[in-house]
């Protein structure tokens, strides 16, 4: 076929073709008799049937022709192989099927086995306790786990009942509990969240023609070789072949971009000198004949032919009638092979887990290994002093007591794991359970319905965002934007107050009586299951309130009706009956007597309508690309109402200031025309000649296109702003691509002209990129020098396949230039199309739209969209910045907490010989009082706080090989921590004399031994063997008994036993049995030590002010009073502080003594005067801390090779998910297909 005269000589032969292959098969008993005998007999007599063609036959069959869509590539590539399968008659011979009377049903259940169904089964939800699981797979949680095991074990069985020694072993125990809990819930949640969300799949009757007659099955029971009937309105169900004669024109923008329907049927070739060559600069970049003159590539080009056969499951059709041949269902459709996964995972970059946590993992372990190291340090100090002081036989070392000192190196070994425990930073992973969980609902009121939520963290570091154009950037209908009325150009909004009503109607009539009655403006509905059926409703537009438009139909007539209603001052809900033109259509119907037409065809560019005139005669209204019918014009329609010459002079300034410059903006200009006759011009037969389209009345020019979305220019200046670089990537030509890029800010005009900004066509992309432009696999075949070279400046991508997004996309994941400073780029990709979802899932984010969106896309999607609003992706990158410092602000508080406590509780068991503070003391600190933090810290919302979105917003992405540590982070952490250090140093050792117990334990009994150098009055807590070394000699220690030293002993003669009278002589030792035992117990609860605890747990909560701030701010407090949360932790854990410490019972369990107003007024300037070192650390430098891995960086070799891990263990997930492999991998399509 070579144009349409030769499609209709084709049509002609095939169509007695046809009729000798019917009579033949009535003869042999083929399918396609009517004789539904004989083909029972065929398809269930004789066993299975066999198909010569498979299923990875029609799979490459139709990624030839989606990698192959304009003309002159047609005919090279995609005829050849048509022709080799016999064309159209030969697919049908082969499939043992027949357009006209379709295959028999007793062979349905045997072409299922052999091609498949056409349903798709889906995952049953995922058991709560599979979540559980996942979530303890933690290396982090599974070392608490078993840490809180053998805490739990050793505190119950060799420590004293009284000492409470388990209940260590089970806070952790409930910390570990809660993170799991926490997590499961919210992943079961956002399952459930995203099943209803996605869940419309519905049982449908369609129209198939078995056995000769045409009946209704249902959409599952389709199988391949089926016949199935089209009509308007139908969303196809299964990929197929239209090749009959046929009026259907079928909108497929959600898979290909298109913005326009397309007509079906054989190919169709525009003829030449029919159509517009594009410049041969732009030619070489569609890569046409690369090595030839400008002349061959002149005549070598053809465009995107007029009529396709190919038809793809999910689109729908728009307009007409037709027959399809069904050649693929379920599974192997094209819509679910772009859905699918790839079997190799060493390419595959989707992740559940991101480096963000990847490297709080890291720093864990390492943290974790430095407190295994002092621990196991302090323990093995500790027993070589216990040894030695036995050797000197020390106070109550003199000999072993197992009362004593049993428990004396179980406390050793406890002090040591305690020192570990607090080491271990326990409460990060509540910490980025919480913010994440918080992250993702708050995201829900950005609309931002989130998938995978380390989706969340990964956009703060995205540097570029891949988007589709229709549907993402534009909204997917077309729309008039601009229009010359009556002699003046005007914008639409404006024609309805600047001209008469007489005009008006002129126009409106012209519109509305030229376009087909099955174009419609309805309201959008979504599908709900109410009472266990399926209903549908309106979708309202929360910006208007009234209901969201939808097209029904074809595109550029809605966008005409639309004007119309817009020229009239409709107000009102779309599908409304009182819509203007609504009226018109009711006054004049197809139907009406007199009505004539000539159809639109490609040749022509334009129809026309004739229909009676209520005024009286006939009028002829006529519409089509600008320059064809101004050329039928004589006149055009004056402001008044009247008509006025369309001179030469007019012609020329219309062509140059109308026509083109509307062409320059990218729009698609339409000319409407009408004629005034006294008679109808229509011949006998109906019929109207082309002749009567003469002497035309030009009413208007309109230029249509599909416009941006009002939020998407300020969106891509905000990523600009933010460091993000946008690309858009479309199926539409490389004129209309680049004059959307421009008003959306993607491409600049001046860039461009320096070539520091690029567009470019897929073709020509993927000569250059590409080793192997037919490969099964092209992503793996990137030329990586090559793409370095483009991408860096590349801003559009035209006429592209979906193989070219995803070749773009691991490109520029793979790529290691440095561009803007930052080595490693992370991708996020948009789109609504089922083209859009390899890409998707092989962004490190991927955002689908859920209101234009394909469920295909949202399948394959991190994030789904909900308002289909660009800005919502500005969102998700503020709120992805604000996750990432939310952790940050965490873990310097964390990390601050952890060195005070560390350090004490090392110095402590060094000094002291234990920690001045008890263990669950440490674990409130460590593990309680983190888990408040976590929620105070982690939920600061950038929506509430002012300044906060515009702070986020307006800094670049943070590299992933960038420290998480920043060295402000660090001066912080360690000036902090020195200042509490010393303070809680000074609380120690210059505080508490040490004297003998007066009336409580809490009081000196006599004059002092020693006087601390800050005497507040109270008796020390520190531990008695310490404290030994200021006694004097004589009290230090009460000598074991010696039967030859009579000073350890009291002899005494005639001592009563009892009132029997019985006497008692002998020596009697001095030191009692219970002597040691209450040296070396459980320890007292003295208002020492639990001004020490107080007051370092009061510098902790004022700290907690100060670790909100991140980046060297010197108010601590902007923004605290919009963070609900973080006032209900304040005031929590101060209310928790007190009762702890001041209740009684309480406060024993924690081994504290209630303190009085004074103590607590001193234990709260303490905490206090951590603000003003809060003003101190800011002005010490920072900028000389060396950081490395220690705090949590990652250089480009071993960030490879973690994502190469997490690649591999997302990868085996996936397929222990039941996912089902499909039979072929090809042309970048994956191999796994997602059930």
């Amino acid at each position: 076929p070579g144009s349409k005269a030769e499609g209709e000589s084709r049509w002609n032969q095939q169509g007695s073709r046809e009729k000798r292959t019917e009579g033949k098969d009535r003869a042999e008993g083929h399918p396609g008799s009517k004789a539904e005998g004989t083909l029972r007999e065929i398809g269930s007599g004789g066993g299975a049937m066999a198909f010569p063609l498979s299923v990875d036959d029609f799979k490459k069959f139709v990624l030839l022709n989606i990698n192959n869509r304009l003309g002159h590539d047609v005919r090279a590539k995609v005829l050849p192989v048509l022709e080799g399968y016999g064309s159209y008659e030969g697919l049908c011979e082969k499939l043992k099927t027949n357009i006209h009377s379709g295959i028999n049903p007793d062979e349905v259940a045997q072409r299922q086995e052999h091609y498949g169904r056409n349903y798709i089964e889906q995952k049953p939800l995922t058991p709560f306790w599979k979540f559980c699981w996942d979530a303890l797979q933690d290396p982090t949680l599974i070392f608490l786990s078993c840490a809180s095991v053998v805490s739990i074990i050793i505190g119950t069985v060799f420590e004293p009942i009284e000492c409470l020694g388990w209940l260590d072993g089970l806070a952790i125990m409930v910390a570990v509990i809660v993170v799991v809990l926490v997590g499961a819930i919210q992943e079961s949640s956002k399952e459930k969240q995203f099943r209803a969300l996605t869940d419309k799949a519905s049982d449908d009757l369609v129209n198939v023609i078995r056995a000769g007659t045409q009946k209704q099955v249902s959409n599952r029971d389709v199988v391949v070789g089926d016949v199935l009937v089209l009509s308007t309105g139908d969303i196809i169900t299964a990929d197929g072949l239209v090749f009959e004669r046929n009026t259907l024109k079928i909108f497929e923008g959600a898979l290909t971009g298109e913005s326009h329907a397309i007509s079906k049927g054989p190919f169709e070739f525009k003829e030449k000198g029919h159509f517009e060559v594009p410049p041969d600069i732009d030619l070489q970049q569609m890569n046409v004949l690369p090595e030839g003159t400008p002349e061959e590539r002149r005549a070598y080009y053809e465009p995107t032919p007029d009529k396709t056969p190919l038809v793809f499951k999910g689109t729908e059709v728009q307009d007409g009638e037709g027959k399809m041949l069904v050649i693929a269902v379920g599974n192997n459709t094209y819509e679910q092979i772009l859905l699918g996964d790839k079997e190799d995972d060493e390419d595959d970059e989707g992740s559940g887990r991101s480096i963000l946590q990847v490297k709080l993992d890291s720093m864990t372990m390492l943290i974790t290994k430095v407190g295994a190291f002092f621990g196991i340090g302090i323990v093995i100090i500790l027993f070589i002093r216990f040894g030695i002081l036995f050797a000197n036989t020390e106070c109550c070392k003199e000999e072993w007591n197992n009362a004593v000192h049993n428990s004396q190196w179980i406390g050793f070994i406890i002090t040591g794991i305690t020192i570990f425990v607090v080491a271990v930073p326990e409460g990060l992973p509540l910490a980025v359970t919480i913010a994440l969980a918080f992250s993702v609902r708050k995201m829900m009121t950005d609309q931002n319905m989130v998938k995978t939520s380390s989706a969340c963290e990964t956009m703060g570091s995205a540097t570029t965002i891949c988007s589709d154009k229709t549907g993402t950037l534009t909204t997917s209908m077309m729309t008039v934007m601009q229009s010359w009325v009556a002699g003046s150009k005007c914008e639409p909004k404006d024609v309805a107050g600047k001209y008469s009503d007489e005009v008006k109607s002129s126009i409106s009539h012209a519109m509305t009586i030229n376009t087909s009655e099955k174009t419609d403006i309805v309201a959008k509905t979504n599908k709900k299951i109410v009472d266990g059926k399926e209903v549908e409703e309106p979708v309202n537009d929360p910006n208007t309130g009234k209901y969201m438009i939808a097209y029904s139909g074809n595109a550029t007539e809605c966008a005409m009706i639309k004007f119309v209603n817009q020229l009239n001052g409709f107000d009102g809900n779309p599908g409304d009956a009182s819509m203007p033109y609504k009226k018109i259509r009711n006054n004049f119907p197809e139907s009406a007597e007199g009505r004539a037409a000539i159809t639109f065809s490609s040749k022509r560019k334009r129809m026309s309508t004739l229909v009676p005139w209520t005024a009286g005669g006939f009028r002829l209204f006529t519409k089509g690309a600008s320059e064809m019918v101004m050329s039928l014009c004589t006149t055009y329609l004056d402001s008044d109402g009247s008509t006025k010459p369309l001179d030469d002079a007019t012609r020329k300034s219309l062509e140059d200031d109308v026509i083109n410059e509307f062409a320059s903006q990218g729009l698609r200009t339409i000319s409407v025309a009408y004629r005034q006759f006294e008679a109808s011009p229509a011949a006998e037969d109906g019929s109207l000649p082309e002749a009567t389209e003469t002497e035309l009345v030009l009413a208007c020019i309109v230029g249509i296109e599909d416009p941006l979305r009002p939020e998407v220019p300020d969106s891509v200046q905000t990523c600009r702003n933010a460091g993000i670089v946008v690309r858009m990537v479309t199926g539409d030509n490389l004129a209309t691509a680049k004059a959307i890029s421009r008003k959306a800010g993607i491409l600049d005009p001046a860039k461009e002209a320096s070539g520091d900004e690029l567009a470019m066509t897929g073709e020509q992309f993927r000569t250059r990129v590409l080793s192997d432009q037919n490969s099964e696999t092209p992503e793996r075949c990137i030329i990586q020098s090559e793409m370095d070279a483009i991408w860096p400046k590349l801003r559009v991508l035209a006429r592209s396949t979906p193989t070219d997004k995803l070749v773009l996309v691991t490109g520029i994941q793979k790529s290691r230039l440095v561009v803007d400073g930052y080595t490693r780029q992370v991708v996020a990709v948009t789109g609504d199309g089922t083209n859009d979802a390899p890409a998707l899932k092989q962004a490190d984010v991927g955002f689908a739209m859920y209101i234009n969106g394909t469920q295909v896309a949202q399948q394959a999607a991190d994030i789904v969209i909900l308002d289909d609003n660009f800005q919502s992706i500005v969102a998700a990158v503020k709120w992805g910045r604000c996750v990432y410092d939310n952790i940050c602000k965490f873990l310097q508080f964390q990390l601050t907490v952890n060195i005070t406590a560390c350090t004490i509780a090392v110095v402590g068991a060094a000094v002291l010989t234990e920690s001045p503070l008890k263990v669950i003391q440490l674990l409130w600190v460590n593990l309680i009082m983190d888990s408040f933090a976590s929620l105070a810290l982690a939920t600061d919302d950038p929506n509430r706080v002012p300044g906060l979105k515009e702070q986020l917003l307006n800094r670049k992405p943070y590299p992933r090989t960038q420290a998480l540590l920043s060295k402000i982070m660090v001066r912080n952490m360690f000036a902090h921590a020195l200042y509490q250090l010393l303070v809680l140093f000074i609380l120690i050792f210059c505080i508490g004399d040490v004297c003998e117990a007066g009336a409580t334990i809490n009081e000196c009994g006599g004059v002092p031994y020693w006087r601390a150098p800050i005497d507040v009055g109270i008796r020390s807590g520190r531990p008695a063997d310490y404290d030994l070394i200021n006694l004097p000699a004589d009290v230090k220690c009460i000598d074991a008994y010696k039967q030859d030293d009579p000073s350890t002993y009291w002899y005494v003669r005639d001592m009563p036993l009892d009132a029997s009278g019985d006497t008692f002589e002998g020596a009697i030792p001095i030191r009692q049995r219970t002597y040691c035992e209450e040296q070396h117990g459980c320890g007292e609860r003295s208002i020492h030590m639990t001004i020490v605890f107080n007051s370092f747990v009061l510098m902790q909560i004022f700290n907690e002010i100060n670790t909100r701030k991140l980046h060297g701010e010197m108010n601590q407090f902007a923004g605290a009073l919009y963070n609900d949360w973080f006032i209900r932790v304040m005031v929590g854990t101060l209310a928790s502080q007190v009762v702890l410490v001041q209740v009684p019972g309480i406060n024993t369990a924690f081994g504290c003594s209630g303190l009085d107003w004074a103590q607590w007024l001193v234990c709260v300037a303490i905490g206090a005067s951590e603000l003003l070192v809060h003003y101190l650390c800011a002005l010490l430098p920072y900028e000389w801390i060396p950081l490395g891995s220690w705090a949590g960086s990652m250089d480009d070799a071993t960030l490879d090779e973690t994502a190469e891990e997490i690649r591999a263990e997302m990868a085996a997930k996936e397929k222990g998910a039941g996912n089902t492999p499909g039979d072929v991998e090809m042309s970048g399509v994956p191999q796994q297909v997602r059930n």
